[in-house]
């Protein structure tokens, strides 16, 4: 363990990719359950695994980042990373515009393209599952923010 450990500190980004590219696509390949049972075939299994896929895709750097952090500077490195990310150093306004942006510019091209076709307009518009919808939009953006 004192091998990987050193080697880890004296190479810290090779590993954080390598952690990064294992822990997204061994969680791909785990949700969609590549095995003797192949990929899901059907429209309706994709869609089912959709979001657990993107779940694992998105916790490969945060979960890295996070762990990384504790094998190369230990405690000291989790108090610093939580000492950072609670410091504001911007106004409120500014996080609300950085967060919204992308939410609202997607809505309003989406929304401008279900003029010539249905096919375009949100999902949150047309789904009986919004509460679903809205949590998984949450647990999307609180992963992408992380990483």
């Amino acid at each position: 363990m004192k091998t990987i450990r050193a080697y880890i500190k004296r190479h810290p980004v090779l590993a954080y990719y390598a952690l990064v590219f294992t822990i997204s696509w061994g969680g791909i390949l785990f949700a969609v359950g590549v095995g003797p049972g192949g990929l899901p075939a059907t429209k309706e299994q994709a869609e089912i695994l959709f979001p657990f896929v993107l779940l694992a895709l998105f916790a490969g750097p945060s979960v890295a980042g996070i762990a990384l952090t504790g094998l190369v500077y230990g405690r000291a490195g989790f108090r610093n990373l939580l000492t950072r990310m609670r410091r504001w150093r911007v106004g409120a306004r500014w996080y609300a515009l950085a967060l919204l942006t992308a939410p609202l510019l997607v809505s309003a091209t989406l929304l401008a393209l279900s003029i010539s076709s249905p096919v375009f307009l949100p999902r949150i518009l047309t789904s009986n599952e919004k509460a679903t919808l809205m949590l998984f939009g949450i647990g999307w953006g609180v992963a992408s923010w992380m990483s």
